[in-house]
């Protein structure tokens, strides 16, 4: 049911209906009830501008005479705040407080229920649509507080919306209960026989007393389903943010992205969703400068699954880098560490902005799934539905964003050459400056990038004279990616032997061809080094050596790496047998990994000697 069908249905329950009965509007915690009735029900229902709803939120009631208070109070603080003694003041009394302060209405609180009674039956809500909210957060026992409402709408002619999670009124929990909504409601169709009926009710009494007493006091049960697009829209716009607003202008798709998240991350809460809103546009009111719309709707996005998360139980400790966390966050809408500083110590760094968007930007060139958020390159891949005119102007715009290496990401590149490939056959477009912009940008990046995720398959899409061209474009993208001046970018760091391994695997033909590798490298260094990596550390610098060395033989090397392995070897035995490598705290398993490096060298020198 639509937002329209529902205030249609609920105006002619007000105005037309003869059942005295009252009506439910079910749904879960957080599905958007409460929104709707305060931002929608209650404007429609306007007659001449005068509200014709009464809203009592039985949270936390003891007693039935605590609802009639309650009733007379709102139907009072309608006139008070029209022409009384508080807008005398200029001053508006918080409902709470007003509720609070019984006294200055002239009602004792120590009056009996049926005093409290007739006062209630002074109020006229002839034409009025009293709404309960919350009902099943009340403390008001369930058959008790209908029996309460049933003489409100039959003896007394009220129309009364009831709004609840009913769900949580039958203590519905999928681990312990292994009935329905719909099955218990079945219990009371009048083609069910007494027999079957007796059959099937469940055991528990306290829900069969509800159904029963439901049966004769409410007539239609409304499953509430928020129209989350209209709702989201509304949400933003009573923020009245600038930054905010802009940002879902200009964007087509960030309304049906955010409904997404709020059923996937919120669990279609929407109180989750305010939260995280009011929380980002406290930041973008603190920004002193502008930024781009990407990156403030990574800020959106990122603090709306991180209060998702944070809702669910204790407040997340940070886990991340200095700037953003993906775990918080999502892959591709990190929660930032000055959104999380801000969030649990209301607290917010202004310089830290600029130094987190300068991360995101860097961390975007290397996101496997930045290409999914990525319009041109989103288009691009959507071409054989577009028209010719919007291809081509789609193109222009990625060669012009590829002359800035920080752009597109790299991840993007092996998918990208292949619909440069494919479209150049179909529209007239020369993709030769893309290419070289392409290979220049990844030149050197090998070691940061999974050139396996890189590089997937993408002949299913080509004809066979397109497949031979982009395998050759593919190959100078690899050939670049790889590109390393080995021993100049090496630190003799252990955590930087994988990276080395890595490297070697990929320029493994150039090196041979170069006929030195080992020489080019301090022995002192590498020394220090082994004796401090860990076992898997040595064992990925023995790969290094036998990706080299394993076929090399006479005449492949020059004689200098020679020279160069036997002194590593000198060095390294020399410390095993002097036990010298007690200094360096290293285990047997390391040690039988240095034994292991000596028998390698031993074998690459006899071969190459």
């Amino acid at each position: 049911m639509t937002v329209t069908e529902l205030n249609n249905y609920i105006k002619h329950y007000l105005e037309e209906d003869k059942t005295n009965t009252a009506i439910m509007l079910t749904g879960e915690w957080g599905s958007g009830k409460t929104y709707y009735i305060e931002n929608q029900l209650t404007k429609y229902l306007q007659d001449d501008k005068k509200n014709r709803c009464i809203i009592i939120s039985l949270y936390g009631l003891e007693n039935i005479a605590d609802i009639s208070k309650g009733i007379y109070l709102e139907s009072r603080m309608k006139a008070l705040t029209k022409d009384s003694e508080v807008l005398a003041t200029g001053k508006l009394i918080a409902k709470t407080v007003l509720k609070g302060a019984v006294g200055m209405l002239g009602i004792d609180v120590n009056m009996s229920e049926d005093d409290l009674q007739s006062l209630y039956s002074s109020v006229d809500l002839n034409g009025k649509l009293l709404i309960l909210e919350d009902l099943e957060r009340s403390n008001i026992e369930i058959v008790k507080l209908l029996g309460y409402i049933n003489n409100l709408v039959e003896r007394d002619g009220v129309k009364v919306l009831l709004v609840a999670n009913e769900n949580e009124i039958l203590n519905k929990q999928p681990e312990t209960v292994s009935y329905n909504l719909e099955d218990l409601a079945s219990l009371f169709l009048e083609n069910n026989t007494k027999e079957d009926k007796e059959k099937s009710v469940p055991e528990d009494v306290q829900v069969q007393k509800y159904l029963r007493i439901k049966e004769k006091t409410i007539s239609d049960t409304i499953y509430f389903e928020s129209d989350y697009c209209e709702a989201v829209k509304n949400i933003i716009g009573i923020f009245s943010n600038e930054k905010l607003q802009t940002m879902v202008d200009k964007d087509e798709n960030i309304i049906e992205e955010l409904v997404s998240i709020i059923r996937g991350f919120c669990h279609k809460n929407f109180r989750t969703f305010i939260f995280a809103t009011q929380k980002t546009v406290d930041i973008f009111n603190k920004m002193e400068e502008d930024y781009e719309d990407d990156f403030l709707k990574c800020i959106y996005f990122g603090i709306i699954c991180f209060s998702s998360k944070m809702k669910a139980g204790e407040f997340p400790e940070w886990e991340g880098t200095e700037y953003l966390s993906t775990s918080l966050g999502t892959n591709w809408q990190p929660l930032f560490k000055f959104c999380y500083d801000y969030i649990r110590w209301q607290k917010i760094e202004v310089e830290d902005i600029a130094k987190t968007r300068d991360a995101y930007e860097k961390m975007k060139l290397y996101d496997e799934n930045a290409d999914q958020q990525d319009t041109d390159l989103q288009k691009l891949y959507s071409y054989y539905e577009r028209t010719e005119s919007e291809v081509k102007d789609t193109l222009k715009s990625i060669e012009k964003r590829l002359k800035n290496p920080d752009d597109i990401g790299f991840y993007s590149y092996g998918k990208l050459a292949a619909y440069l490939v494919m479209i150049s056959h179909v529209i007239e477009f020369d993709y030769v400056q893309c290419k070289e912009c392409m290979v220049k940008n990844i030149k050197g990046k090998g070691s940061d990038i999974d050139s396996h995720l890189l590089f997937l398959p993408m002949y299913d899409n080509l004809e066979e004279n397109e497949k031979a061209e982009y395998k050759k474009f593919t190959e100078l993208l690899s050939e670049s990616m790889s590109f390393r001046n080995h021993q100049n970018d090496f630190s003799y760091k252990p955590r930087d032997i994988k990276d080395l391994y890595v490297s070697v695997l990929k320029d493994e033909y150039k090196i041979s061809s170069n006929h030195e590798f080992i020489s080019k490298y301090n022995v002192s260094q590498l020394v220090e080094m082994l004796f401090g990596a860990s076992s898997k550390q040595i064992m990925e610098f023995r790969d290094v050596l036998f990706a080299i060395y394993r076929h090399a033989g006479k005449e492949d090397f020059i004689e200098a790496d020679i020279s160069t392995m036997k002194e590593l070897l000198q060095v390294v035995q020399e410390k095993i047998s002097s036990n010298d490598y007690q200094n360096y705290d290293i285990d047997k398993i390391q040690l039988l990994q240095l034994r292991y490096l000596c028998d390698n060298l031993k074998t690459f020198i006899a071969q190459m000697s």
